[in-house]
């Protein structure tokens, strides 16, 4: 068998006149070394190895008179292939995967949705068959479920945007009712999910735009719907940590993915005040005129505010803390530390395909069948956030 000196010396001496010979040599210097050190698992040795391969391919282009910097810079380049090809083929292997799993639980999402949907449309159909007086009760319910689900159902933003244009038109304690039903929204539709800062933000956001929208529609009432709504939102995310605090002190002591989730919660808590006021900044950027010139004035004002979510992140964060700690017998922690941390960064790569629909304009809705279904249930439910922010407001 030849040696791979002889190999590397006969092929140059083959290829040396050749156009190519750069690429020739680069591809033979990744071809051979691969070979070399593809039985060496220590990262070490594979590079010691490899720094030996060079000495030798500079020796031979060095007795054939052709070493230069472009000859010994395509050797490099072979080699540094070579010795990250089976990481890279690793890499791609789970990139690829990774998207599988992507376009898996986009599909996984949309079922679940369809499915949610049809339940709730059989559900009313049935309703509706029953006597006036417990159609009406039950229609009630299953409106004030809807609500709950609007993230999961996809039209958080429509259904705001309805129960916005309902205060509006009644033009009663715009700025009250405004505040109520956003903080109402906010809040029911974290507590439908999964308790994490990103999706927490994006919650929020989604509510705000659709505010935002109407101000600079509706100047009469800019004011009050964007000091509404900012307040609103925030109130939400308070009222949602609150519940989360509590929650967690009546979780089951043995639960492992439990800790987990906390470990994530907990890192990701002391943050969510800046990213919230960071949201508001983006909105402000994406936004002209009437809505942009309030917000910008709230945003102001808002380090003076967003110190009462600072103390609601702070006690929430000591309460998880020793929850966690109550919690460590028999668990790993540092495992599980891990786990979340790694969560954590899945979580911010993450792009939900729900958000983005509950990011659509009313325009975009309204360009198919399902969608003018979909208007239809946000008009529906919009009225229904109404009142029931319109009642909360009067037991105040």
């Amino acid at each position: 068998m030849e040696s791979i000196q002889t190999i590397f010396l006969n092929s140059i001496k083959e290829n040396k006149e050749n156009p190519r010979f750069i690429k020739i040599l680069e591809e033979l210097s990744f071809e051979l070394s691969k070979k070399k050190i593809q039985r060496l698992k220590d990262d070490k040795k594979r590079q010691q190895r490899i720094a030996e391969l060079f000495e030798q391919y500079c020796k031979i282009l060095d007795n054939e008179n052709i070493k230069n910097s472009a000859n010994i810079s395509a050797i490099i380049h072979g080699l540094i292939s070579a010795i990250n090809f089976d990481k890279e083929e690793f890499l791609y292997k789970t990139i690829y995967e990774i998207e599988e799993l992507k376009k898996s639980s986009i599909k996984q999402k949309k079922d679940i949705q369809n499915s949610i949907s049809g339940t709730y449309n059989a559900l009313e159909k049935h309703i509706n068959s029953l006597p006036k007086e417990m159609r009406e009760v039950s229609l009630e319910a299953l409106n004030d479920t809807k609500l709950s689900a609007l993230e999961m159902l996809g039209i958080l933003s429509e259904t705001t945007q309805e129960a916005l244009l309902t205060t509006l038109e009644k033009q009663s304690d715009i700025e009250d009712t405004t505040k109520q039903i956003t903080k109402n929204l906010t809040f029911q539709a974290i507590n439908d999910g999964a308790f994490s800062k990103k999706r927490i933000i994006d919650i929020a956001g989604t509510i705000l735009e659709s505010s935002l929208e109407l101000a600079n529609e509706n100047l009469a009432f800019s004011k009050e719907l964007v000091q509404g709504s900012v307040q609103g939102t925030k109130e939400g995310i308070l009222k949602s940590i609150d519940k989360f605090k509590n929650d967690i002190k009546f979780a089951p002591d043995d639960d492992e993915i439990l800790v987990e989730n906390l470990e994530l919660v907990k890192n990701e808590l002391p943050h969510i005040e800046d990213d919230y006021i960071e949201m508001l900044k983006q909105h402000s950027q994406k936004y002209d005129g009437r809505a942009k010139q309030i917000l910008d004035e709230i945003i102001e004002r808002y380090d003076s505010s967003v110190e009462k979510v600072k103390r609601a992140t702070t006690e929430a964060k000591e309460v998880i803390s020793q929850r966690i700690e109550e919690l460590k017998t028999g668990v790993n922690i540092d495992e599980l530390k891990e786990k979340a941390e790694e969560k954590l960064e899945n979580l911010k790569k993450d792009v939900a395909q729900i958000s983005k629909k509950a990011n659509e304009t009313i325009e975009n809705i309204k360009t198919n069948e399902t969608a003018k279904r979909a208007t239809t249930e946000a008009k529906k439910l919009g009225l229904r956030a109404w009142e029931v922010a319109k009642n909360m407001l009067k037991k105040d």
